[in-house]
């Protein structure tokens, strides 16, 4: 997601926990009806508009009731609307909201209030980061943008007090998905207007419409959630209340969860050894993936074969198994496992598209595309830009050696903050960056659109009439085997170019207490579904 949504989808892949056997306690300290889980830092917001970040997100999902969620198949069904109609020309999305839904302060939950979360979330001077995902309802990125400044011009209407109509800018088959994240989130005018600045950024400086409320907000040390008794189908829900515990440290954590105060929690590679083989422990895609980024502006990049060599060059099984060692899967393509295809999984249905490659001669491919250049080995000064987080650094070390034993190539690396990597990134201003991709919502598109030819997030400037064509059937068609067939030659023709070079889709790993039955994880959404959990 841009990022974000940094947990979050293999299909959306999710985990269902049937039954799981360790820990000391299905609770938090002994208390029977609680469910504590880690968030390793601090939520910047619990605001559904303005969070950015994982920890956000893990708690803000109970908190508020988005208009759908998602199944365990990645379909969307009924959450604050009942049912929805779409129109023949797919243009118009119609929403019925459930009439007996309250907000915890007794206000009625209605179109208004999801209305009022698409336009304050679409306000320039909130700037929110996930706005863009609004930006297929008509006129959204132009009022967003300031080109127009009248809200009226924007495709979203309230019909009436428990009916919304969403007119989009271009048919879109996956629009119900997107549905599922913050930025669609209703907001209760009243609150906003009372808590000004410090809207949820408190336990009582908000109200809240989903399952949850928030209680307590302790600082540096945890989140607390109660059961929402103005919930709409409160008994659907058994946890009574659910704890966020800030912890940094994973394996802090394990130890907290093996003392019987945490019930689930992820844990480190380090730790991943221990539990291998123990019911408890659950492992699943999160949907990020990482992969690298070429300039194709570069003097020496523009050339294919030898990005095809640098990317080619990398063992990434010995990544996986060697480098990593953390269960994350070898990338064979832009697009993680586990969404959905014609009849299976797309990336099984795609297979690894760099399996064709295997017995090329990659150094002889470089030292080609150089000659075609005009270039020497000596001429070859390339840098890799990495930021601080997680095994960046341990990466960059062993790309950097994999480049020299295999193509005598010399790439240096630039160490820079988060922030930084991704302002020079869409900037154009590296050589090659190690980026990666959490997906959006719960479908292939979320991927391939990194590299439609207008769009701000194609960071290589890979331009294709061919492959934006492609990404249109996959937007537009409501053929499901037509879109799926489009999207799967789409990611065959950017991946043989060498635009960017996919690395490995990120694996979680997670503990839970055999005490907690039927939690569900996914990557899209809801990290943690609590829907249907309960507690022994």
């Amino acid at each position: 997601m841009r990022k974000l949504l940094l947990v979050i989808l293999s299909l959306v892949i999710v985990v269902s926990l049937v039954s799981c056997g360790g820990g000391k306690s299905g609770g938090n300290a002994g208390d029977k009806g609680t469910v504590s889980f880690n968030i390793e830092v601090e939520p910047t917001s619990l605001d559904p508009q303005v969070l950015t970040d994982e920890a956000g997100l893990n708690v803000a999902q109970f908190l508020y009731e988005s208009l759908v969620r998602l199944n365990e198949k990645s379909e969307i069904v009924p959450a604050g609307a009942e049912r929805w109609d779409i129109s023949e020309d797919g243009l118009k999305w119609t929403f019925y909201i459930r009439k007996d839904m309250k907000w915890s302060n007794g206000d009625p939950v209605t179109a208004k209030d999801y209305y009022n979360g698409v336009k304050r979330g679409l306000d320039p001077e909130l700037a929110a980061e996930y706005a863009y995902l609004t930006y297929y309802i008509k006129n959204a990125q132009s009022y967003s943008e300031k080109k127009i400044t009248d809200f009226e011009q924007v495709g979203v209407k309230v019909i009436d007090d428990y009916t919304l109509e969403f007119e989009l800018q271009d048919p879109t088959a996956y629009f119900g998905k997107l549905l599922v994240m913050p930025i669609f989130y209703p907001v209760n005018e009243k609150a906003l207007a009372e808590f000004g600045d410090q809207y949820a950024l408190d336990p009582k400086k908000s109200v809240y419409s989903g399952p949850y409320i928030m209680t307590e907000w302790s600082h540096g040390s945890k989140v607390v959630l109660e059961r929402n008794p103005n919930y709409w189908t409160k008994d659907k829900f058994k946890i009574e209340k659910l704890i966020a515990v800030i912890t940094a440290d994973l394996d802090s954590a394990a130890n907290s969860y093996e003392n019987g105060e945490l019930t689930i929690t992820k844990i480190s590679p380090e730790k991943l050894k221990a539990y291998k083989d123990k019911p408890e422990l659950v492992s699943y895609s999160d949907g990020r993936v990482y992969y690298f980024s070429f300039n194709l502006k570069n003097d020496i990049l523009k050339n294919q074969k030898v990005r095809q060599a640098l990317s080619l060059a990398i063992d990434r099984d010995k990544l996986v198994n060697e480098v990593l060692a953390n269960g994350s899967e070898k990338g064979s393509g832009i697009v993680a496992s586990g969404m959905p295809g014609i009849k299976d999984d797309f990336r099984k249905e795609n297979g690894d598209l760099y399996a064709q490659y295997k017995d090329e001669d990659i150094k002889k491919l470089f030292e080609e595309g150089l000659q075609e250049l005009g270039k020497t080995p000596a001429d070859v000064k390339l840098s890799l830009l990495i930021d601080e987080q997680g095994t960046a650094k341990k990466e960059a070390e062993f790309y950097q050696a994999q480049w020299r034993e295999k193509l005598g190539l010399d790439v240096s690396v630039d160490q820079t903050t988060k922030k930084d990597r991704i302002a020079r990134s869409r900037s154009g201003d590296y050589d090659i960056v190690r980026y990666s991709w959490g997906p959006d919502f719960a479908d292939a598109m979320t991927y391939l659109e990194l590299f439609f030819s207008n769009t701000e997030m194609n960071i290589p400037r890979y331009v294709n009439p061919e492959y934006d064509e492609l990404l249109s059937i996959g937007r537009k068609s409501n053929n499901h085997d037509e879109r799926t067939e489009a999207m799967e030659k789409a990611e065959k023709i950017v991946t043989e170019s060498f635009a960017y070079s996919g690395l490995y889709y990120q694996t979680v790993n997670i503990l839970v207490n055999s005490k907690v039955k039927n939690v569900h994880f996914r990557s899209v959404g809801a990290p943690i579904d609590l829907i249907d959990a309960t507690l022994d």
